[in-house]
């Protein structure tokens, strides 16, 4: 139990980091697409924020929904690959491949590992509380 425990906090750890990364994705297209002057960086806030919220709002783990843990990450994948393809359009392919590629991948980790990774999480936070 100890190695899913350990692999669950790995994919999750994983899954916050690519998160993360796709906020400065969606940034950079904003950026890279955005017209001259205050439009560029005015889109790239944006399309950074508007990530954000929708995230906040629908896929955070306490998110006020009645989405279940596994539609929300289904949810938080299309969006995260929603990324990965602006920065394909942005000019960037081969990041956007890669980045792709572990989005997948990683989605596929929590799938396989199901319910046992946010048990991990919780488990290790209960136990950091003591």
């Amino acid at each position: 139990m100890q190695g899913v425990k350990g692999m669950g906090m790995a994919a999750l750890a994983i899954r916050f980091f690519v998160e993360l990364l796709g906020i400065v994705a969606v940034a950079y297209w904003g950026w890279q697409t955005g017209p001259e002057g205050i439009g560029r960086i005015a889109l790239a806030v944006a399309a950074a924020a508007a990530l954000i919220v929708v995230w906040a709002f629908v896929v955070a783990p306490k998110a006020d929904n009645p989405l279940s843990q596994p539609a929300r990450d289904i949810i938080g994948t299309v969006l995260l690959l929603v990324a990965a393809a602006g920065l394909a359009v942005a000019g960037q392919p081969q990041l956007a491949l890669v980045f792709a590629v572990v989005v997948v991948s990683d989605w596929l980790a929590l799938v396989v590992i199901g319910p046992d990774a946010s048990q991990a999480l919780r488990s290790s936070a209960a136990a950091s509380r003591r």
